[in-house]
């Protein structure tokens, strides 16, 4: 009779270890989903902080995660689509924005290069520090306060003092609208020492071009991996990628008109020179797809 208790206690154990186990599994497994999920940037369309009564109107869009690498991309994705829809006026709440980084500021200041109108609020000293090593203070302007309302109305205060009006006559919009995207591609294009073979992932793409980044270049001729300097003003010769999801190869002629490094990392804007009519409807059905 012992022994029988003995094996009913053991084997009590032995399933409530089991359930004990599978209960740490399952809890381990969503918070690494959690975790997982929490290191993604997104941006929050804050709908209901629009500032109607504001003159002009005044938006207000947090950002959750980091502005860094290619997360950064994904608030261009907004800011862009504020742009080409002609909602000049954001402010960009970065409390829950921890890290910032050459991309990030990149991506800030070409928006305000093109018209658009934005302040931050809530900004950290680490990413304020990042800005300010990079010698950008006076070209993004920080508001002091961490109420929206409150920020809302000393920016309406700024833009009338100024008499700043935002309009399609001042909005430099892009002629083509951009998604972000993943695949890898290859390229040529010639510097001193002779041809040379690229690289690259596309970022983002457009019918008028691409942003590739993690640039690699090579010898064309050894396949030797070389310095990948003096891209910039470059023609780029046979350009070719695949769509997701379809086995069309495309193949276009561009030139580099800006690059930047990141890290160790290259980043160029490819401007599309020569694409035929078919391979541009391609592109274009790809990324009305995807808007």
């Amino acid at each position: 009779m012992s022994c029988f208790y003995i094996k009913c206690i053991f084997g009590f154990i032995f399933v409530n270890k089991g359930l004990v186990c599978c209960w740490l599994f399952l809890l381990t497994k969503g918070f690494l989903k959690k975790f997982i999920q929490s290191r993604k940037t997104r941006v929050v369309l804050n709908t209901n902080h629009i500032f109607p009564a504001s003159n002009p109107k005044i938006e207000v869009i947090e950002v959750i995660g980091g502005l860094i690498g290619n997360r950064a991309l994904e608030v261009q994705t907004h800011l862009y689509r504020c742009l080409d829809e002609g909602r000049c006026y954001q402010i960009i709440d970065l409390e829950q924005v921890n890290k910032i980084d050459g991309l990030g500021i990149m991506i800030l200041e070409n928006i305000v290069s093109r018209g658009l109108q934005i302040r931050l609020i809530n900004v950290k000293p680490e990413i304020d520090w990042v800005i300010r090593m990079a010698k950008k203070e006076s070209f993004f302007q920080i508001i002091d306060e961490k109420d929206w309302t409150k920020a809302a109305s000393l920016f309406e205060k700024d833009l009338l003092e100024k008499k700043v009006i935002c309009g399609d006559g001042v909005l430099k919009k892009r002629q083509h609208i951009r998604v972000n995207t993943a695949f890898p591609s290859e390229f040529k294009f010639h510097r001193d020492h002779g041809a040379t073979l690229g690289r690259a992932n596309i970022l983002n793409l457009g019918e008028g071009g691409v942003l590739a980044g993690h640039i690699i270049a090579m010898n064309a001729d050894t396949e030797e991996i070389i310095r990948c300097d003096g891209m910039v003003e470059q023609e780029i010769y046979d350009l070719k990628f695949k769509l997701n999801g379809d086995v069309t190869s495309i193949t276009v002629q561009g030139k580099c008109v800006r690059g930047f490094m990141l890290g160790e990392s290259l980043y160029a804007g490819i401007r599309f020179n020569d694409i035929s009519h078919y391979q541009k409807k391609i592109v274009r059905s790809f990324v009305d797809a995807h808007t």
